[in-house]
């Protein structure tokens, strides 16, 4: 859509008979154009002033990463100062937005919220009165129906944790602190940290790259310069791989069952498909990147991704409890005496075993399969507040930076580090944080360096929530400490 027909639905937008539709329909318009200039163009007239600046223009530019172009479905809520819609994303994905909007005129638009499914039609319940954690995590669980709910703190240097909740729906068993979770994507940073000590080793450098550690392998000639950095940046142009099936995996992992050559079989299979766009050019996130990565450090060291991180991350960190796989004894996931992880259904949670070898083996470096408890994972979490307060000593300082160093500092873009979201709207601190799921568990870690505070919190069921169940839990502790 061109300036005059965004000036044009701007203008339509500020009539008080305007519809939900057509005031959705002109940020969703204004969205799809990817162009920072013409969003502000259309916040300058839609929105209240002190909203039209380049910082708010360049969040929702950035808001386009979730596949645009998006179209706008049915309206849910229509009121003067409250819009609610679903929308859907190009490759299909479903949200909801929410505006909300001046009382009277010039009825400009004072916010605007995307989140999942229901986030914004029902969206959680915001819980500020509690007498400890296990207190705070109850009314979280019962307010979302979550099966089960952990967290774990540091405050000061004093630990907390508390769990609630059943193992499995359909069991009477309940959680322990001893239990495993899954923590999927978090691992990304943890991947990223083990990297950091082979950079400190001088086995690799940041600036390595995919053609130096596979200088055999047959791929796309645009992928030979990508570094080490750039993948562990997002910002290789490899693709993601968002949408796996029995034969997409028979396919990526090849006809081998040990890990390391499964990783080296889908690190040819993903670099002889074409990029997203010229590496080093933009961000789009991805797992296969971190698997290549993972995979470059195995190459280099000569030892299998899982035994560089028990060495150099899990041991060193008294991680005793991590590692990869289903959460339970080898060969018996799903079994009665362990946590079980559930997906969103109609009729409530379900149980579902993420149970898939092949998964685990191709992408283990980028959070498929990992465990641990919530004290051993608040352990990770402590040791990289040290490290933004500049007291680890595991880590260098200068290659320490760099793990939280993001790539885009611009206003407005989406800081992304090194498996580190550097987050600066959602509460008054700056945080650094992550999420992960494997669509069966749903995991958050947060840091906020300046008020010496790190929090894990993790639930056994996929969440389409905003936020979810465990950052609700977390942003709770937050907003209590700087009460």
């Amino acid at each position: 859509m061109n300036a005059v027909g965004l000036l044009l639905i701007a203008m339509r937008l500020l009539a008080p008979q305007a519809s939900a539709a057509v005031r959705l329909q002109a940020f969703v318009d204004a969205l799809n154009t990817g162009k920072k200039d013409a969003v502000k163009s259309y916040l300058m007239r839609a929105f209240k002033p002190e909203l039209a600046t380049d910082d708010f223009a360049g969040r929702i530019v950035q808001l386009a990463r979730i596949g645009i172009p998006v179209h706008l479905g049915k309206v849910l809520t229509d009121q003067a100062t409250i819009a609610i819609a679903e929308i859907r994303a190009s490759n299909g994905d479903p949200y909801e937005i929410k505006m909300t909007f001046e009382v009277g005129e010039p009825y400009r638009a004072t916010s605007v919220l995307i989140g999942g499914p229901g986030s914004q039609s029902k969206p959680p319940k915001q819980v500020d009165h509690w007498k400890d954690l296990t207190d705070l995590l109850q009314q979280i669980k019962e307010d979302s129906g979550v099966p089960a709910l952990g967290i774990a703190v540091s405050a000061n240097g004093k630990i907390e944790s508390a769990v609630v909740g059943k193992r499995d729906v359909n069991q009477l068993d309940a959680t322990m602190l001893t239990d495993r979770w899954l923590i999927g994507s978090i691992t990304k940073s943890m991947t990223a940290t083990m990297i950091a000590r082979l950079v400190d080793s001088g086995v690799l450098k940041w600036d390595t790259t995919i053609g130096q550690i596979f200088p055999r392998m047959p791929m796309r000639e645009e992928y030979r310069d990508i570094t080490l950095l750039q993948l562990l940046q997002h910002r290789s142009g490899v693709q993601q791989d968002r949408y796996v099936t029995s034969a997409f995996l028979n396919q990526a992992a090849g006809p081998v069952t040990e890990f390391t050559k499964m990783r080296d079989h889908y690190a040819q299979f993903t670099l002889n498909r074409p990029p997203l766009f010229a590496p080093g050019t933009k961000m789009a996130y991805s797992n296969a990147g971190y698997s290549i990565a993972g995979h470059m450090a195995e190459v280099a060291t000569g030892k299998p991704y899982e035994t560089l991180m028990r060495e150099l991350v899990f041991d060193p960190l008294g991680m005793t409890s991590a590692r990869f796989g289903v959460p339970g004894s080898p060969g018996n996931p799903g079994a009665r005496g362990q946590l079980n992880g559930h997906v969103v259904a109609n009729a409530g949670p379900q149980t579902r075993v993420m149970d898939e070898p092949q998964l685990v083996g191709i992408q283990a470096p980028a959070g498929l399969g990992m465990g641990t408890t919530l004290e051993d994972l608040l352990k990770f979490a402590q040791f990289h507040l040290a490290g933004l307060r500049r007291t680890q000593t595991l880590v260098s300082a200068k290659n320490f930076a760099v793990l939280h160093d993001p790539a885009d500092k611009s206003p407005g873009a989406y800081k992304y580090a090194c498996g580190w979201v550097i987050e600066d709207a959602l509460t008054p601190d700056t945080f650094h944080g992550h999420n992960g799921s494997d669509g069966t568990f749903y995991a958050e870690i947060a840091i906020w360096p300046k008020r010496n505070l790190a929090a894990v919190s993790i639930t056994n069921i996929g969440s389409k929530e905003s936020p979810s169940p465990p950052l609700q839990a977390i942003l709770s502790v937050y907003r209590q400490i700087i009460k």
